[in-house]
């Protein structure tokens, strides 16, 4: 049985990694959104007109 579970796991790693690629990448797009946002309310000046 443990061997069947290590075969699949090993099958399903290509996919595990794309995943947590996938996840950083719209962790840093929110950061940087979030980032912006923070920077608009703490500097309103820098942004108006935009």
């Amino acid at each position: 049985m443990t061997l069947i579970q290590l075969i699949k796991q090993i099958g399903l790693l290509p996919q595990t990694i794309a995943n947590v690629f996938k996840k950083r990448q719209q962790q840093a797009a929110l950061n940087e959104l979030e980032t912006e946002r923070l920077d608009r309310i703490r500097n309103p000046s820098k942004y108006r007109g935009k």
